[in-house]
């Protein structure tokens, strides 16, 4: 169960050097075609952390087609993981109701960019690992088969983004409803896994998040293999997934479109259909990954529309064990 209390830096051992914190926020302006994320990866016992802001508006499949991006790698690692200030790119994060509620707000010193957004949970967090919120794991156990990012703590939340967003010299408003997640623990910086991390959400009423495993098939393709956690909340209650499967299309390996199924706690099926209207890769928050995401617009058969994000998480090793001139996992082999 989370508390309170995860919203803080959380104890620990001080020899492991390893240890990280992280908190990010997908936000987006969808009629606009906007999408945009702000991390942080804190490693409180090195004293050190990595701030991250990217906003890009459309298709751009290409890093240098990104309308902004500052990633900063060097930064002091702040003293509260309530209040995180890192003034010489003009970026904080605050919490204001622990844990549901937090306000992140950019300036950039060189006026490319700036936000003020409050996030506000619409339900209570998600606890990867209490098997009273996720039916796939049992009490005690820790592997998500994700790697260490998601064997320690974790939670995941959707909420409801507000604020205002200024993107070299136009100005946003923000009103969107997408996922916000927070981990702790030793975090390895290798690239070795392949994860997808998705979001399907209508309005204030009905969120959908999926955590799934990538492989490589026999063609070469990457297809989505085993659900890990999910969740759903719809109307204030909030369900466990049991099954799921997905598939996709992409550009330059970025989604752009993708097709959903999965069955809750209830037995209840739910089915999907995404739209790409944006979309980019983002090698910026650990240089370990890159996480090639898309801003897809959904439409149900009641006419709801909900648009949220989209993210297909590579490790660099990953890629290059398969896609490499080098690579081990040739054409043929599934891995």
């Amino acid at each position: 169960m989370i508390t309170a209390a995860d919203s803080e830096f959380h104890e620990r051992d001080p020899s492991i050097a390893n240890w990280a914190e992280t908190i990010v926020l997908i936000f987006s302006v969808p009629e606009a075609g906007i999408m945009g994320n702000a991390y942080v990866l804190a490693r409180p016992n090195l004293g050190v952390a990595a701030a991250s802001v990217i906003v890009f508006q459309g298709f751009t499949p290409k890093a240098h087609q990104i309308d902004f991006s500052d990633a900063r790698m060097h930064q002091p690692c702040p003293e509260s993981f309530l209040d995180m200030s890192f003034p010489d790119m003009g970026y904080r994060v605050q919490t204001l109701d622990a844990p549901r509620d937090f306000r992140f707000s950019y300036d950039d010193p060189h006026g490319a960019c700036r936000f003020d957004l409050t996030f506000k949970a619409l339900h209570e967090p998600f606890d990867t690992h209490d098997p009273a919120q996720n039916p796939l794991i049992e009490a005690g156990g820790t592997d998500m088969g994700y790697g260490d990012a998601w064997a320690n703590g974790h939670l995941d939340v959707i909420g409801h983004t507000t604020g205002t967003l200024e993107l070299r010299g136009k100005e946003y408003v923000v009103d969107c409803y997408d996922g916000m997640d927070r981990s702790w623990g030793p975090r390895e910086e290798w690239g070795g896994r392949a994860v997808t991390w998705v979001h399907v959400t209508y309005g204030a009423e009905f969120g959908l998040h999926l955590a799934l495993t990538m492989q490589r098939d026999e063609r070469g393709h990457v297809v989505y293999d085993q659900l890990r956690f999910g969740y759903l909340h719809e109307n204030g209650e909030v369900f466990g997934i049991t099954e799921a499967h997905m598939s996709a299309e992409r550009v330059d390996m970025v989604p752009v479109s993708n097709r959903i199924w999965c069955k809750d706690t209830r037995g209840k099926e739910h089915e999907f259909h995404g739209t790409a209207v944006a979309g980019c890769p983002w090698y910026q928050f650990i240089p370990a990954y890159v996480c090639f995401h898309t801003l897809m617009r959904y439409e149900d058969r009641q006419g709801r529309v909900g648009h949220a994000e989209h993210g297909d998480i590579f490790g660099m090793d990953w890629l290059g064990d398969r896609y490499s001139s080098h690579a081990r996992i040739g054409a043929g082999v599934a891995g």
